[in-house]
């Protein structure tokens, strides 16, 4: 429906200008060609009167010939002083009508050229030797001068109809009053078709989108083959329908293997309970409360990790903020964590921005499953790429690197699985077969971490033997 009515409105929008548009050129036209005609019957009537006194001043009688087309002069006057007709050109016919009745017909039929003898503004008063233009009827043109002759002064007048400048006139107006609504309403079926065409792949894409739900997040917009907005419109909601595809896959699967995850340790705590409360009076409970303890802590640390990855997913762009935290106080502050195996350690006094809690348990992380997974060393190094080294400065932007390398010499990883180990829940064979109580987001949240605070995190092999991770942060 608001496809119809945004199709009706810009139907009637463009209707509407157009047509005012063609009414406005048509006016102009017409009175355009009315100026351009009634100023050539004018210039017509001047000069056949600039020739006519031209001919009395020097003494010579008029004559029949035209300079300009006939069409355009109706009779050429000559009037003495008193008004009265000396010479007309053509000839006047004899009227039988009386005087007073000729007198009576030019008063009242508009038009009527005056006849001899009579007066009118074009006679003596005008000014004499200067052209003037005189209007004594609506559809005459009247042209005068005065000049001196070796009979005196007289008035040479031309006295141009209308009719046929009328008749043009009023013949373009009628064609204009046909030809602007037909036009008019060409224009807007034209309209009408253009635009039903431009937003049929918009209504197509507009049913596509309305029956796509939380359930049917595979199915895509029909590509429109336009090459125009639409289908660069059709290509971005269909971007957006895989990413969005793509963060409920994800969802889906972080809540089956979290509820996995969540389940284990409270079957374990539920059977441990049940056995010793089906055997009260052989149970020993300290074991038993130790056992659940220890549940409890996997289960706490679980919800911890969970909570935190939910956290880092609401801002997967670099925005952490923060004050300025020293890495080598972080990571020297956290090196207890290592305790299989014997830890070598190269810090250089590096800074970064950010939460610190968060690069604690960046850390944290990287620290215990280089130590699960080592078989007698750990390395750590930190040190700087670019920028220096002591407290940061308070403005400017980063100027380099913190890099944070962890190594060990244990199986290492593939490297068909260097991507994926920082998945969650991911946990090779062989780290679940050596530790039982992993969870699998620890390198996820080593991840989530890095990409908050603006840096990255690889897995590669070590030049110990076994897996190097590397962390870069932006120096504060």
């Amino acid at each position: 429906m608001r496809v119809r009515a945004l199709r009706v409105r810009l139907t009637a929008a463009v209707t509407v200008l157009v047509g005012a548009a063609l009414v406005l050129a048509s006016v102009l036209l017409v009175h355009s060609m009315s100026r351009t005609l009634l100023g050539r019957a004018e210039t017509a009537a001047r000069a056949e009167v600039d020739r006519a006194a031209d001919a009395l001043a020097h003494g010579r009688p008029l004559d029949d010939r035209r300079t300009v087309p006939a069409e355009y002069i109706t009779v050429i006057q000559v009037l003495d002083p008193a008004g009265r007709l000396v010479a007309q050109l053509p000839p006047p016919v004899a009227d039988p009508v009386a005087p007073a009745e000729r007198a009576r017909a030019g008063a009242t039929r508009p038009g009527a050229v005056p006849g001899p003898g009579a007066t009118g503004p074009g006679g003596p008063g005008g000014e004499a030797g200067l052209p003037s233009r005189e209007h004594p009827a609506k559809n005459l043109v009247v042209a005068s001068r005065t000049v001196r002759t070796p009979d005196g002064p007289r008035t040479v007048r031309a006295v141009s109809r209308l009719g046929q400048v009328t008749a043009s006139v009023h013949v373009v107006q009628r064609a204009l009053l046909v030809a602007t609504p037909l036009l008019t309403v060409l224009v807007g079926a034209l309209t009408w078709f253009a635009v039903d065409r431009a937003l049929r792949p918009i209504e197509s894409v507009r049913r596509r989108a309305e029956a796509i739900s939380h359930s049917t997040l595979g199915e895509r917009l029909p590509h429109a083959r336009t090459g125009d907005e639409v289908e660069r419109l059709t290509a971005t909601l269909n971007a957006m329908l895989d990413r969005l595809d793509a963060g409920a896959r994800r969802q889906r699967q972080f809540v089956s293997d979290a509820s996995h995850e969540l389940r284990t340790p409270l079957a374990a705590m539920r059977a441990e309970l049940e056995i010793s409360l089906a055997h009260r009076g052989d149970a020993e409970w300290r074991p038993a409360a130790t056992r659940l303890l220890d549940d409890h802590r996997r289960l706490d640390r679980l919800t911890g990790d969970l909570l935190l990855l939910a956290r880092v997913d609401d801002a997967p762009a670099p925005t952490a903020r923060g004050a300025p935290v020293d890495l080598a106080v972080v990571v020297a502050g956290e090196l207890p964590a290592v305790t299989r195996a014997r830890p070598t350690v190269d810090l250089a006094p590096v800074f970064t921005t950010g939460v610190e809690a968060d690069l604690v348990r960046l850390v944290r992380n990287l620290l215990d499953n280089a130590d699960r997974h080592a078989a007698t060393t750990v390395a750590v190094r930190l040190r700087h790429v670019g920028g220096g080294s002591g407290p940061p400065p308070r403005i400017g932007p980063p100027q380099g690197w913190a890099v944070l390398t962890v190594d060990d010499d244990g199986p290492g990883i593939p490297a068909a699985d260097r991507e994926r180990v920082f998945d969650r829940f991911v946990r090779l064979d062989d780290g679940r077969n050596r530790d039982s109580g992993g969870s699998g987001l620890g390198l996820a949240i080593v991840r989530g971490v890095a990409h908050r605070h603006g840096g990255t995190v690889t897995a590669t092999a070590s030049p110990l033997g076994g897996a190097r991770f590397e962390v870069r942060l932006p120096l504060a």
